[in-house]
């Protein structure tokens, strides 16, 4: 500093009085200058500048609400399948919270079972996990997975669902104020009962809990007597009870529910299909920014694929442990299997008539499947 000030006062003799005034607010204007800079550094981090970038996927680019915006997500699941919805709610948390943030209702403590897929349409709910073939008493449409013995295995069912989704999504965008964000498999459903059901005779008189009007048509073809009105999640009652003989479930299901304590029996034939997903009501998803959608669809998606491989990976370990429960499983032959099919063959043809060509289409995607994964 005093070379400075010794430079300053050289230069500032040889100078004439105008130019000195001049000279001595230009050093004070400095000297000012590099007083305050010694303090910013001292007092806080020095600020750097963040060069300017394409926004990553991490957070929504949209301004964020005025208030935050919670979407209660309502779902019947319990068990695995309920950790994986939740971790599906909080990995969109995580990249939306605190403006957007998914609130998970598991086990019915929001809606029923039941009320799922209508709670979405009405706003209810602003999304559920929704199983719509459970819902063809609405829309006929809905029950088309249900197709007795629609797909040979649980491979040619997977393979089919990305098929379907366009299919389903479009019935409940159009009839049920909602977005299908995402579907996955929820694997074939099997008889569990307290009487052992071998052949097409063995279905004589048998009373089956009956969850979709497609199953209920199905039993009946079959020989049985269909319990309907009472949703599935209070199997486990009904065979305690002695209500009904037998249930027709997905094996996952049957473990989620606790069904091998009260069931003796389970005949493992591919029955029908069952398909899953994340929807959101209509007028919730037209309000969320673009961005904050991308997202919702991608998270959704995500966890869709891996519950449908969880499922899937599940399913022998679901059987294993039917098994393990003290449970007699019976599979039963192709040769029987086809003597049930074509006992519900009248059933099959009313529905493919009822639906026109939307029963065309699945057939379609079905025949392919079948194709492609054949039962051995």
């Amino acid at each position: 500093m005093e070379r400075i000030t010794n430079r300053l006062n050289m230069i500032r003799g040889g100078m004439k009085p105008t130019m000195k005034k001049l000279f001595i607010l230009i050093c004070i204007a400095l000297i000012a200058s590099l007083f305050t800079g010694t303090l910013v550094s001292c007092g806080e981090p020095e600020k750097t500048t963040t060069p300017t970038t394409q926004p990553t996927t991490t957070q929504p680019t949209t301004t964020a609400p005025p208030e935050p915006v919670v979407l209660s997500f309502a779902s019947a699941a319990m068990g695995n399948y309920q950790d994986l919805e939740l971790a599906f709610a909080e990995a969109f948390n995580a990249r939306c919270g605190p403006a957007y943030t998914i609130e998970y209702f598991p086990a019915e403590s929001k809606l029923a079972f039941p009320e799922l897929l209508d709670g979405v349409r009405t706003g209810a709910a602003d999304m559920a996990a929704v199983t719509p073939n459970f819902n063809s008493f609405d829309e006929p449409k809905l029950g088309a997975v249900e197709i007795p013995f629609l797909f040979n295995n649980l491979e040619a069912h997977r393979y089919a669902v990305p098929q379907l989704y366009p299919l389903y999504a479009e019935i409940l965008e159009n009839q049920f104020n909602q977005k299908l964000l995402c579907l996955h498999n929820y694997t074939g459903m099997a008889l569990i009962s307290n009487r052992s059901v071998k052949t097409l005779a063995d279905w004589d008189g048998l009373l089956v809990q009956a969850i979709s009007p497609v199953i209920a048509s199905t039993i009946e073809a079959l020989g049985g007597s269909a319990v309907t009105g009472v949703p599935y999640t209070d199997s486990y009652s009904m065979l305690e009870k002695g209500t009904v003989d037998a249930v027709i479930t997905a094996p996952a299901a049957m473990r989620v529910f606790g069904l091998p304590d009260v069931a003796d029996y389970m005949t493992a034939a591919y029955m029908t299909p069952a398909v899953h997903g994340f929807s959101i009501n209509l007028d919730t998803w037209n309000s969320l920014p673009a961005d904050v959608q991308a997202i919702l669809l991608e998270e959704a998606q995500k966890y869709s694929d891996m519950i449908d491989q969880w499922v899937a990976d599940e399913w022998i370990t679901d059987h294993q442990a039917i098994a393990d429960a003290g449970v007699d499983i019976y599979y039963p032959p192709q040769s029987e299997i086809n003597l049930w099919k074509a006992a519900c063959q009248s059933v099959i043809d009313d529905l493919l008539a009822q639906y026109g060509a939307f029963g065309d289409q699945i057939m379609a995607i079905a025949d392919e499947a079948n194709a492609l994964y054949p039962n051995d």
